[in-house]
């Protein structure tokens, strides 16, 4: 018998749930208000990003490539159609502009997870900030590393410099510094992205980079809570030892 198609929420759970599970104490699915928060953000960020792509795959890009066979056929019955002179590129516009218009959001939608995100893993792990430096500030001070830094990606530049190309530029290629991989573009012609390039740059978002994140932001966010209650100056060589291989292998994250 042919199995059912696997609900994806009921997926993202599990393997969440999984990962939650090596930190101690704490279950992901458990009812208290803090744990629950954190289960709702996280479940409704991920199938967030999701819709977007269904968006523009179902509805955005089809509209747009529709709107454009109806403008060519239109075109083509003119009366004055023998003195327009209209190119394929000039009426693919509007394709090009959906496009870099859903970079914009995306990004958007990147830089308001990480900055929630943040924020959830003070309220659990940091007592709401109470006396104590916030993790970013934390870490941007003692390991000068920012959960921000959106140039150590490469998948995250580009879509960070895109959507600065299109926010400041009207989206002509003139962000300095250029993102490598479309330095060669010429600054008088507007970015041109297809949509499955930009499908692609939306799945590593949903399929990496959240996951990743997530797993970066809350691992590190144990370790500073632990360091919190420890005093290396009282801990035998023993103890410090394993200690420094942690702090190494936490190191290892902020890459």
């Amino acid at each position: 018998m042919k199995k059912g198609k696997q609900n994806k929420i009921d997926q993202l759970i599990a393997n969440l749930a999984n990962e939650f599970s090596k930190i101690p104490n704490f279950d992901l699915t458990q009812t208290d208000a803090d744990a629950n928060r954190l289960f709702n953000f996280i479940v409704t960020r991920f199938s967030d990003i999701q819709d977007y792509k269904t968006l523009y795959q179902r509805y955005f890009i089809p509209s747009t490539n529709k709107a454009l066979v109806d403008t060519k056929k239109e075109l083509k019955s003119s009366f004055y159609k023998k003195i327009l002179n209209i190119s394929e590129s000039q009426l693919k516009e509007n394709y090009h502009d959906t496009i870099r218009l859903g970079y914009v959001g995306l990004f958007h939608k990147v830089e308001n997870y990480v900055k929630d995100l943040l924020k959830e893993a003070n309220l659990l792990f940091n007592d709401g900030k109470q006396g104590k430096d916030s993790i970013e500030k934390y870490f941007e001070k003692n390991y000068n590393f920012k959960f921000n830094d959106w140039y150590s990606d490469i998948w995250l530049h580009k879509i960070n410099w895109i959507c600065n190309c299109v926010k400041h530029y009207d989206g002509l290629p003139k962000k300095q510094p250029k993102y490598k991989y479309l330095e060669h573009l010429p600054e008088d012609e507007k970015i041109r992205i297809n949509h499955d390039e930009f499908y692609r740059d939306i799945d590593y978002v949903a399929n990496t980079f959240y996951q990743f994140k997530l797993s970066q932001i809350f691992s590190l966010a144990v370790f500073k809570m632990s360091k919190d209650d420890m005093n290396l100056d009282t801990m035998d060589e023993d103890l410090k030892a394993k200690y420094l291989d942690l702090e190494e292998k936490v190191k290892k994250l902020m890459i």
